[in-house]
């Protein structure tokens, strides 16, 4: 059997997983970008629009400059949401799944559960690499943008300090500030649908009303357009779902971590850690595939 060194096993998995959360945190910052340039530029031509409509026989120069504006902004929509396509988000499921994958086996590794117990557990460790790296050769080019920075493995040394560096931090540096973040956007976006439909019916009321002296019927349906951009964002983001799966997974955590500590459950040292994996897994791969589902259901 070959021999590696054990730390420069890891060490190399560990870096590659480096190298693919570098990549795939690039890839969503991509997506979320260009679906706020889809939104900000339906709003845009929404309000353009409406202006050069209202100003055109006033400011002749002024409806023109408007209208040509708002053109320009309805044509760079096709080329935003290219950025945002549904093979755009496949891609950056696969980046993020290469990645956890690694740190999962990572995580194993240095625990020393299976399939990472034996004495060919660098062996195994390198082998599974090969298999994943070959499963997304594809992808390996965008792991080669960013340089490498070499990173400390983390204190792992047995299956208690992977309670605390593992479980313990997921659970109060990622799922919940992330479920916390989320919420908070998720409100943002619905507080201010909320807030533009009650001004369109304000709106709509005054007109029915008053009559529509002061040209108000036209910026009815920009406040409409405006807000199913909004929501239209909201829902791509998916950011109320993903909200209750991070708040579930480390409710489920936090519950695993207490039945090993507390009481006799989980006691197996092998079937904690897989059981930790699998719940970190499942939350990863659920609204990741929800995502994709989404994106999919919305392409023409």
């Amino acid at each position: 059997m070959a021999y590696f060194d054990v730390p420069a096993a890891v060490t190399t998995v560990w870096q590659r997983q480096a190298a693919w959360s570098r990549a795939a945190g690039e890839a969503k910052r991509v997506i979320t970008r260009a679906r706020l340039a889809v939104t900000a530029l339906t709003v845009a031509a929404a309000v353009c629009g409406t202006l050069a409509n209202q100003l055109g026989p006033a400011r002749p120069g002024a409806g023109r400059a408007l209208a040509i504006v708002a053109a320009a902004a309805l044509l760079l929509v096709p080329l935003a949401s290219r950025w945002a396509s549904r093979d755009a988000v496949y891609a950056w499921t696969r980046l993020r799944s290469v990645s956890e994958a690694l740190k999962a086996d990572t995580y194993r590794y240095l625990a020393g559960v299976a399939p990472f117990a034996g004495a060919d557990r660098d062996a195994v460790l390198l082998g599974r690499l090969d298999v994943l790296m070959d499963d997304v050769g594809d992808l390996v080019g965008r792991t080669l943008d960013a340089p490498a920075q070499a990173r400390p493995l983390p204190a792992v040394s047995d299956v208690s300090t992977y309670v605390t560096q593992r479980v313990r931090r997921q659970i109060d540096e990622y799922y919940l500030p992330a479920a916390r973040r989320t919420a908070r956007a998720a409100r943002r976006v619905r507080y201010t649908a909320t807030g533009l439909t009650i001004a369109t019916a304000l709106v709509s009321a005054t007109v029915g009303v008053l009559g529509d002296g002061l040209g108000l019927t036209a910026w009815i349906g920009v406040a409409a357009a405006v807000t199913t951009a909004l929501i239209g964002y909201g829902a791509a983001q998916q950011y109320e779902h993903q909200q209750i799966e991070y708040a579930r997974t480390a409710d489920q955590l936090a519950r695993l971590r207490t039945a090993r500590e507390a009481g006799p459950g989980w006691a197996d040292d092998a079937a904690f850690v897989a059981e930790a994996e699998r719940i970190i897994s499942l939350s990863n791969e659920g609204w990741m595939a929800r995502m994709i589902e989404q994106d999919g259901a919305a392409q023409p």
